[in-house]
């Protein structure tokens, strides 16, 4: 019997994984990941133990903080967008699944991510899939994690639509309540969150030729592509073309201007690289449910940075995003949007 460690977070996704695997014969060994200090660990033991399952709780909060709350505020800090949940699952989840799996000898380790994985033939390696359900599935958040660990990785949710892990799980007595918050901790808006650790210091609306047109109540409450919210009087929409914190300045424009025919990324995790993509389509991702625009062409410039040239305009790619590579369905990588002359 193999053995399987499983992120098991006591939610309805983790909780029907458990279930979908033990049904397959595999040993399951539940692992929860605290990443916060109030964390209610008695309903994740109780979500476990209805599968007759004891979970290992792992306390990471500290690890947590530092790699991706303190990630979070620092990009605010600097103007940029940043996606947690990508780099928890690269820094945190999956990292410490791969590294328990060594610890406690096991065979495969798995999550209730809704993504497949599957062999490539094309090139002769596991790589993610999306999953089936369009606009819940979640390779998007995959894209930055370390290609190695996919050769022990199980996704059991892959096939399923969340309708039906939902109505499935609750037949076997799963107290569903609804979905959790987005980012696990941040209640409400984020620049609430954001307000102890940034001072919220008023500043100008501007436009690219240095026009004031308007004051805001802080830099950090907007992101790029930003259109609600800005209490601008124009004569036509305005939206957030950039921050520029230095100066605690908004710069603002027509939606134009928020429109890109290429962008620059760094930091890229390929799963496979453009040297090996030979003639496959190839498409971009730039938001979790972001439309996936077709690529001309990947150049690699210098200090890790690519530009990547488009067949068609992209909305709003914000410096700090995740963008992710595909070739349809098939996840090829993903880095980090930046500006020119990064690193």
């Amino acid at each position: 019997m193999k053995r399987v460690i499983l992120g098991f977070s006591g939610g309805v996704d983790s909780f029907y994984s458990a279930y979908l695997l033990k049904k397959k014969g595999y040993e399951v060994l539940p692992i929860y990941l605290k990443l916060l200090p109030d964390a209610d660990t008695e309903r994740v033991r109780r979500a476990a133990e209805l599968l007759n399952l004891k979970v290992t709780v792992v306390d990471l909060t500290e690890e947590f903080r530092k790699t991706v709350i303190d990630y979070f505020i620092s990009y605010y800090r600097k103007g940029l967008t940043p996606n947690p949940c990508a780099v928890c699952n690269r820094e945190i989840k999956l990292k410490y699944l791969y590294r328990l799996k060594e610890e406690l000898s096991a065979d495969l380790i798995a999550t209730g991510h809704y993504a497949r994985v599957g062999f490539s033939e094309r090139f002769r390696r596991s790589l993610i899939y999306r999953g089936i359900e369009r606009g819940k599935e979640q390779s998007y958040f995959l894209a930055l994690v370390e290609r190695k660990i996919f050769d022990c990785l199980l996704l059991p949710l892959g096939e399923l639509t969340k309708r039906e892990v939902i109505e499935r799980a609750k037949a076997l007595g799963f107290p569903y309540k609804g979905e959790s918050q987005d980012i696990c901790f941040v209640e409400g808006d984020h620049t609430e969150f954001l307000k102890p650790f940034i001072k919220a210091r008023p500043g100008f609306f501007k436009l690219e030729d240095g026009t004031v047109v308007g004051k805001h109540r802080g830099y950090f409450r907007y992101t790029v592509g930003q259109r609600r919210g800005l209490g601008i009087s124009y004569k036509h929409p305005l939206y957030v073309v950039e921050i520029k914190p230095e100066e605690n300045t908004v710069v603002v424009g027509g939606k134009e201007r928020v429109l890109k025919e290429e962008l620059l990324v760094w930091r890229v995790n390929w799963h496979a690289t453009p040297k090996e993509w030979g003639e496959i389509p190839v498409q971009i991702q730039v938001r979790y449910r972001g439309k996936p625009v077709e690529v001309r062409e990947v150049e690699y410039l210098k200090n890790g940075i690519y530009r990547v040239k488009l067949a068609a305009k992209v909305d709003a790619p914000a410096p700090g995003q995740v963008c992710a590579f595909y070739s349809n369905d098939l996840l090829l990588g993903g880095g980090e949007i930046t500006k020119e002359g990064a690193g």
